[in-house]
């Protein structure tokens, strides 16, 4: 009977001992696995033999009283979704794997009807399920760790503070200061004592952070399953060395097919060029790549390249249709940038965007949660900004506590404002839920509370692309052909070129920002 097998270093996870619960990821294949009651806690003793470490049958067998005929099929199951390995994985058989890995699609539990509602803080279906089966207020299975607002692009839509509109204005993203490597390494030992499965690290680009690598390292060896968001600038030298830290996936930030349109939108000429080579590289080493774009009109009429170009490299293209006000309350990137209604209309029926018909209705409206935000913003996630302060996610800069002189379990324990926006129940949402096309929404209540100073408000940018799904839901039921005949390649290359403005900063209060 064969007895010893070994949880490869390509592994992760966490086990709860209490709620007999665990969470496992294969990260070069980006799978995630969730088990329960027992084998939830064999996972666990898996997980206590570390990356490469050897596991025993026999030990778990008399651990847990399970005989040792039902742990070695479920074993053989495990060594086929790569979670455990037969024999000790050495470097070779690493690089193997990785071979293998390359060749595979890639196992995403991402893109759910809901997918849109935790794209930002990287929560699949699995990591929900996790999370539900352990979270009270105390607890955190998410974390977004905004290392610096510092970048080497200058995107004309970023929302993070600091970030200009112009190139006569003067980059604020420098005047934060920034926690140290051993301010995050005791934070992340304080919410993996909380239950921590995953962390987003971000920014600004989270490799203008001096110490990102040391926080990473950290990560690794806390097994930590990670995200990380970049605009791919400063990875291009550095991809053998990321690939080491087996990161769950790296989110690259691109906005056209093509090379003209992004580098207007980042404002660094040749940024586009290198960040499809570094897509390129990280795929060669195995590392699970996902590209974000937030479709504005300026990269409109080449994002179909786009998607071509996601294909060809293996690499999953999320699109968002919401441009984001500013943190500081700017919304000229919101009135310049985003599709006008007749262009929201023709990119909605695009399947891989918004789906049409029965699947044109993504999503519930804030009104349908008996309680809280329907993101689950500070239930079990939360995001920490560069200087330390904890708030629900990175658009909604609601301070809970500050990280830098405060723990975690002193911040979140008995905290009034977060119990609040936990437990606001939906009549007090001052106008969400009460029109037709409420029912379209993608509601982000962090937007609202950028705007409005409150997350429970309806929120114009929200507002605006629920009007136009619900205005198409409509055309499509009453039996109207919305592309007129046309291909969808064909309706968008007839729009209209879009003329680059030059952006100045616009404020609902004309005094805010003088």
């Amino acid at each position: 009977m064969k007895d010893i097998y070994y949880r490869p270093e390509w592994t992760c996870g966490k086990y709860n001992a209490t709620k007999h619960v665990a969470i496992m990821f294969n990260l070069l294949m980006n799978g995630e696995y969730f088990f329960e009651q027992e084998s939830a806690d064999v996972v666990g003793l898996i997980l206590q033999a570390g990356r490469n470490g050897k596991v025993s049958v026999s030990k778990i067998s008399e651990t847990l009283n399970i005989s040792p005929d039902s742990i070695i099929p479920f074993f053989d199951s495990l060594v086929g979704i790569g979670l455990l390995t037969e024999k000790y994985p050495t470097k070779n058989d690493i690089a193997e794997y990785r071979k293998y890995c390359v060749t595979q699609p890639n196992i995403t539990t991402y893109m759910g009807d809901d997918a849109e509602n935790y794209l930002q803080c990287d929560i699949s279906s699995v990591e929900i399920a996790y999370a539900d089966s352990i979270i009270d207020c105390t607890e955190i299975s998410s974390v977004i760790f905004e290392l610096t607002y510092r970048c080497s692009e200058k995107c004309l839509h970023c929302y993070n503070i600091g970030a200009t509109r112009n190139d006569q204005e003067k980059s604020g993203r420098g005047d934060f200061a920034e926690l140290t490597l051993d301010d995050y390494k005791r934070i992340i030992d304080e919410m993996c004592e909380a239950g921590l499965v995953t962390a987003t690290l971000t920014g600004g680009d989270p490799f203008a952070y001096k110490d990102v690598w040391g926080i990473l390292e950290y990560l690794y060896q806390k097994d930590i399953a990670v995200t990380i968001q970049t605009n791919g600038q400063q990875l291009i030298d550095n991809i053998d060395k990321l690939a080491r830290f087996y990161p769950r996936m790296v989110r690259v930030s691109l906005y056209a097919g093509e090379p003209a349109a992004h580098d207007y939108i980042t404002r660094k000429n040749g940024s586009w060029q290198t960040t499809i080579d570094v897509i390129k590289a990280l795929k060669e080493v195995c590392v699970p790549v996902g590209i974000n774009c937030v479709l504005m009109r300026a990269g409109l009429k080449s994002y179909l390249k786009l998607k071509k170009i996601g294909e060809e490299l293996g690499a999953l293209v999320l699109f968002d249709c919401c441009v984001t006000d500013s943190i500081e309350g700017d919304y000229c990137a919101t009135h310049h940038l985003r599709l006008t209604p007749q262009e929201l209309e023709i990119v909605m029926m695009d399947t891989d965007i918004a789906l049409k018909d029965e699947k044109l209705e993504l999503y519930a409206n804030p009104a349908s949660y008996k309680r809280g935000v329907p993101c689950r913003a500070g239930y079990g996630m939360f995001s920490v900004m560069p200087d330390g302060k904890l708030i629900p996610c990175v658009t909604m800069h609601m301070v809970f506590g500050d990280l830098k002189v405060q723990s975690f379990h002193s911040i979140v324990t008995n905290n009034a404002m977060l119990k609040h926006l936990l437990e606001m129940p939906a009549s007090d949402y001052e106008e969400c839920g009460t029109h037709d096309y409420c029912k379209c929404c993608g509601f982000c209540a962090g937007i609202s509370y950028s705007r409005y100073g409150t997350p429970f408000k309806a929120n114009e940018n929200n507002c605006y692309i629920a009007k136009c799904k619900y205005s198409l839901m409509k055309k499509i039921q009453s039996g109207e052909d919305v592309l007129k005949g046309k291909s969808l390649q064909e309706c968008i290359n007839e729009m209209p070129d879009y003329i680059f403005p030059h952006l100045q900063r616009e404020y609902i209060n004309n005094d805010k920002g003088k």
